[in-house]
């Protein structure tokens, strides 16, 4: 029995390459081959910079966060250089001084600093370009930084590097953190070597006791300078006072014009009982002798002499002109007399704190007290491998959501 089987044409091109019933082929002049009657299938093939693209604008996921964070990964495990820390922690305290001390009172009144703002000014100064240069004098810092070892990447890129790169360096691998509420400051030093690492610790401690006995001396010279001052005023405010009670008593004619003065009162007294005394005399002797007895005019002319005495006593007394006159006298002397008593007590006052300043300034003011001294690192602490990775690749997943919905709100609008 023969099973008669109908042929027909193929209807889809698929079914034309499986049946092999494939129809002729012609080439355009100048054209590439074409296929008739199959669509698409005669199209040329995409270039390779077509197929990138299309792999890329498939894939962003990858190229914005698979591939970097690979690339992150064969950084941090396979080409990052070690880098060993070194850690120190130090204090700055300053010197409590006594309420009574010329230099607790010099110091207050110029605002001096509190211990925790020192040891702000310590760390300042440990980050700046003055460290820096200190540090070069002892150490070669480009050279530590530019290690054989170290790779490309973590290294410092400048063999001769200006003074602003080589500081933003150096404080990227050097960091010194307060304590808030201890006041202890931890000074960590990262390099490529442990032995570079403690050096360089060393050094900056060094350099930071040297600015705190800078500041040392720099307190107790300013104290002991405010002192003498103040002794320098009061010695001239005596002499001053002094040069104005000698030109008053050579004006005036008179050592102490209070006590002139009582002496005025004491002698117009004695004149007054005088006076009185003789008065009685010439009327008991008027009671018998006739008025021209030479006793009586005697007596006569001594009371008119003892009362123009008297009278020119109390003129003396009383009188208002610019130089006369004991009132006046005695108010000139008297603010003349307060002013050399007050600078006395200045001078006196002022000798005593120079000598409590120069006392206090044999005495540190301010102090660097290590509380840990350098390490030597035996394990290295950066590059943080498997923690960077990850790091890396959340940022980047975080960008990618971020910009992705941004992308895809802005279609949504759009359309």
């Amino acid at each position: 029995m023969k099973i008669w089987t109908r042929l027909s044409p193929p209807t889809k091109p698929y079914e034309a390459l499986t049946t092999g019933a494939l129809p002729a082929t012609r080439r355009e002049p100048g054209g590439p081959l074409v296929l008739p009657g199959f669509g698409g299938i005669g199209r040329p093939p995409p270039s390779v910079r077509q197929r990138v693209g299309n792999f890329f604008t498939r894939r962003p996921y990858f190229w914005a966060v698979i591939l970097p964070t690979i690339l992150a990964a064969v950084y941090f495990v396979g080409v990052a250089t070690p880098q060993y820390v070194s850690e120190s922690r130090y204090l700055v305290r300053a010197r409590q001084q006594s309420s009574q001390s010329i230099l607790g009172e010099a110091l207050n009144n110029a605002g001096f600093r509190a211990a925790s703002e020192d040891a702000v000014a310590v760390r300042d100064f440990l980050m700046s370009h003055d460290a820096i240069a200190a540090l070069r004098q002892q150490h070669d810092l480009v050279a530590i930084f530019r290690r054989p070892e170290a790779d490309a990447w973590a290294r410092l890129w400048f063999s001769d590097p200006p003074t602003e790169r080589l500081l933003d360096y150096y404080r990227s691998m050097v960091t010194a953190t307060i304590d808030a509420q201890s006041g202890i400051t931890e000074l960590r030093v990262r390099s490529f070597r442990p032995q570079d690492s403690l050096e360089m610790n060393r050094a900056l401690l060094a350099l930071g006791e040297a600015l705190v006995n800078r500041l040392n001396q720099r307190i107790a010279q300013d104290t002991v300078e405010g002192a003498r001052r103040e002794v320098a005023r009061g010695e001239e405010r005596v002499a001053a006072a002094t040069r104005a009670i000698s030109a008053f008593r050579e004006r005036e004619q008179a050592l102490d014009p209070s006590r002139s003065a009582t002496i005025a009162v004491e002698t117009i007294g004695r004149l007054e009982n005088t006076l009185a005394t003789t008065r009685a005399d010439l009327q008991a002797l008027s009671a018998f002798a006739r008025p021209n007895n030479p006793q009586v005019q005697n007596l006569q002319s001594r009371i008119q002499a003892l009362q123009t005495q008297i009278a020119e006593e109390r003129r003396r007394s009383t009188a208002t002109g610019p130089s006369e006159g004991f009132t006046l006298q005695i108010a000139a002397y008297e603010r003349l007399r307060m002013e050399a008593e007050f600078g006395g007590r200045q001078l006196t006052s002022a000798t005593a704190g120079l000598e409590r300043a120069m006392a206090d300034a044999q005495r540190q003011q301010l102090y660097l007290q290590r509380v840990v001294e350098p390490n030597l690192a035996e394990h290295y602490r950066y590059p943080k491998r498997f923690t960077s990775v990850i790091y890396v690749f959340v940022g980047l997943s975080v960008l990618y959501g971020l910009v992705w919905l941004m992308v895809a709100g802005v279609k949504e609008h759009a359309a």
